[in-house]
């Protein structure tokens, strides 16, 4: 009865098995969210917390003039620029944020949508700000523009 019971239990665990491992369920991550601290290239203070530059000045937008979505969120003493919404165009793309009427600072990027191991994942292909200094910190992902 039990080897019954064991050829039973093993019969339906191949039967319910796609061979072709195509049953390997859902995976999907986003593209990662662009988070950006414009810091005094001397000093490294941040140019929103010291005051350099106000919120209210403060537009991003990409080449054909559209505005993208933004919040500019404290963290750790200073003001980061969030933009989670831009990782999606699949097209390279030049995106503009204006921090006053006299300082802009483009940059341009290029994303890939990508397919492995069963998961749909987004991954930077081009990333690059032409006219300033930047580092992207290894632990918290935040590019630092120094202006």
């Amino acid at each position: 009865m039990k080897k019954i019971l064991v050829l039973v239990v093993a019969s339906l665990t191949l039967i319910s098995c796609d061979l072709d491992n195509n049953d390997c369920g859902d995976c999907f991550s986003p593209p990662r969210q662009f988070n950006f601290d414009f810091a005094d290239k001397d000093t490294e203070e941040n140019l929103f917390t010291n005051g350099t530059f106000e919120e209210d000045d403060l537009k991003v937008y990409d080449e054909n003039d559209e505005e993208i979505e933004f919040q500019l969120v404290p963290y750790n003493d200073r003001k980061i620029l969030s933009l989670n919404t831009i990782g999606w165009e699949l097209e390279p793309k030049t995106y503009t944020v204006e921090l006053s009427d006299d300082v802009s600072v483009g940059f341009f990027l290029d994303m890939d949508k990508k397919q492995g191991d069963c998961c749909t994942y987004f991954e930077v292909i081009e990333f690059l700000i032409p006219t300033y200094e930047f580092s992207e910190s290894t632990t918290t992902g935040i590019i630092q523009v120094k202006i």
